[in-house]
């Protein structure tokens, strides 16, 4: 795990109201440092009330791209606000220096590079076996005696491993 304690070195390109939110409102400064301890292409996004109180946060880690982090942490921001349109502001992103990946090569729930890697062990193995997702990325696979089975599996731990505001679950290859 990286070690990326806050600090006003890490809050200094960050703005004024933001930088004292995180100094007066101990959740906050909490999930920041959950999100600042993830790498990749990341993205963190704030909801603020009328009175400028935070008072939900989203964030996106490990994405193919920032563009893919940015909607996903204002995704989650507004899913925990309840407020699917407005209210939320993303207040920091930091980009990767990875190989990008050909998404070409992927279905387009692969929108992480832990996703990528899902695929590419499915890929692999052999047998019965079935891939579910859905559009916030993969969320299990399975080998089992049949495909039917698989399937079923698989979409059994989708549904356990999805994030509520993304409740549905699909298939997307079996064999």
């Amino acid at each position: 795990m990286v070690n990326n304690s806050i600090n006003a070195e890490s809050t200094a390109t960050l703005r004024p109201h933001f930088s004292s939110s995180l100094e007066q409102t101990q959740w906050l400064e909490d999930e920041y440092q959950v999100y600042l301890d993830k790498t990749g292409n990341k993205a963190f996004a704030v909801y603020w009330d009328k009175q400028g109180i935070p008072r939900a946060t989203g964030f996106a880690d490990d994405k193919l791209s920032i563009e893919i982090a940015r909607r996903e942490a204002l995704r989650l921001c507004h899913a925990y606000t309840q407020n699917q349109n407005t209210g939320c502001r993303l207040e920091d992103e930091s980009t990767t220096d990875r190989a990008p990946l050909n998404q070409d090569n992927y279905p387009k729930e692969v929108i992480a590079y832990r996703d990528a890697a899902h695929w590419d062990k499915y890929q692999a193995t052999s047998g019965h076996k079935a891939i579910a997702g859905n559009l916030s990325g993969i969320q299990a696979s399975t080998q089992a005696e049949t495909q039917t089975e698989a399937e079923e599996q698989a979409l059994l731990a989708c549904y356990e491993n999805t994030h509520f505001s993304m409740p549905t679950c699909y298939i997307l290859d079996s064999q």
